[in-house]
């Protein structure tokens, strides 16, 4: 039986005098492939961050990798983000050198010497997110998609036992989002453990793992079907409001030829100037119409999703997603 590779007890985490996650007990064992989901705010990249201690766990306990969240000393860092491999959404890569240096240079800074063994990790790593030939590339000469590959090359130079990736679908198109999270899940099935925090649901469709939803400041498990129903819900809703708003660009555009049609009405007898007016009548209504259910559908949207209430005035900062 897998071993706990992450654990919580009774954990919180705070920004300042701000509570965004409170009483978190998880356990995720070695080898899971696990999703974060939530709405923003909800405190998705708060945990992903006390993971790897970028940010304190205020109160309880937590263990990542055998390593004390609580004990850890600032100076000793480095000991649990080695067995950490990052992917970040906005990539993070260095613009002014090429693929290659862009991965030495993460080995040299975590203690790689040897010229032969550093040349022999980058190609492994490159062949595994299928990236080989792109050495002398800068970052800016590949598309998102290849970039969020470079990344996740990087992520794995050193070897660590848990993968973690915040939003890594984010600033890529659908297609090289499943792509990449094919490619993690294939890593995943090495044996490595992958944390994955994501609002594309479809990915948890087409890519089953564990779910855990930060909702009101707590967290926990829920079942796949349930994510699959909640997202069947946010694209039935969409549709309503994309039909919504097309008729009523129907109905402005039919109010415009009648407008113009009333301005000649010199040239029109009176039976066909009351057939103008009534049917403006009748766009009007279905006008009126189209915003009810644009409104109603709204509203359901938001009781269906909301995960976090904030005061309208309390600043909240975006970094902790």
């Amino acid at each position: 039986m897998n071993e706990n590779i992450i654990k919580f007890e009774n954990g919180v985490i705070k920004y300042q005098d701000y509570t965004i996650l409170n009483n978190i007990n998880i356990e995720i064992k070695e080898g899971d492939f696990v999703y974060i989901i939530g709405e923003v705010g909800s405190g998705k990249t708060s945990l992903l961050k006390t993971i790897y201690a970028e940010l304190p766990l205020q109160y309880g306990e937590a263990m990542v990798s055998n390593i004390s969240l609580k004990k850890l000393k600032k100076s000793k860092f480095y000991l649990l983000r080695r067995k950490c491999g990052i992917v970040f959404q906005d990539f993070k890569l260095l613009n002014d050198r090429n693929v290659y240096s862009n991965l030495e240079f993460v080995l040299r800074a975590t203690g790689w010497k040897n010229k032969k063994a550093i040349k022999e990790r980058i190609s492994t790593v490159l062949k595994k997110v299928e990236m080989e030939g792109y050495e002398n590339k800068i970052p800016f000469q590949l598309s998102g998609g290849e970039q969020q590959r470079i990344v996740l090359a990087r992520a794995l130079l050193n070897s660590p036992s848990i993968i973690i990736a915040d939003e890594p679908t984010g600033n890529i198109d659908p297609k090289n989002s499943y792509k990449l999270i094919e490619l993690i899940k294939d890593i995943n099935l090495t044996g490595k453990t992958v944390v994955i925090a994501t609002h594309q649901y479809s990915l948890i469709e087409k890519f089953p793992g564990r779910v855990l939803e930060c909702k009101n400041k707590t967290i926990k498990e829920i079942s796949i079907d349930k994510v699959i129903n909640q997202n069947s819900n946010i694209e039935d809703n969409s549709e309503i409001i994309i039909s919504s708003e097309v008729k009523e660009t129907d109905n402005s555009e039919r109010l415009d030829t009648n407008e113009s049609k009333m301005l000649d009405t010199d040239k029109l007898s009176d039976t066909d100037a009351c057939k103008i007016v009534n049917e403006a009548k009748n766009i009007l209504q279905q006008s009126k119409e189209s915003h009810i259910i644009k409104d109603k559908s709204r509203e359901s949207k938001m009781e269906d999703n909301t995960s976090i209430s904030l005061d309208e005035n309390e600043d909240f900062p975006t970094e902790f997603s």
